[in-house]
């Protein structure tokens, strides 16, 4: 069978229906999200780093035991009432 773009799409080896099922787990995930965290992404220590040193959280969920970067900053706001 020749490489066909709409059986695995470009450039990757995972068929278009296993890259939306993947999504479809990653979006219910995201669901899990707190205080603004909505979303599931793939980053680097590099990158983590600097979502905590520009006011990320870096706590786990604890309904998902994944790491989370809602702003901190807003947070104490709405608990001060500013």
């Amino acid at each position: 069978m020749a490489f066909s773009a709409e059986v695995f799409g470009p450039n990757t080896g995972k068929s278009i229906k296993a890259r939306k099922e993947a999504a479809l787990i990653g979006d219910k995930l995201a669901e899990e999200g707190r205080n603004g965290d909505t979303m599931m992404v793939h980053a680097s220590p590099f990158t983590m780093k600097l979502l905590q040193d520009i006011g990320g959280a870096g706590s786990f969920n604890p309904k998902t035991g994944m790491l989370e970067f809602y702003n901190v900053d807003e947070v104490m706001k709405k608990k001060l009432g500013y």
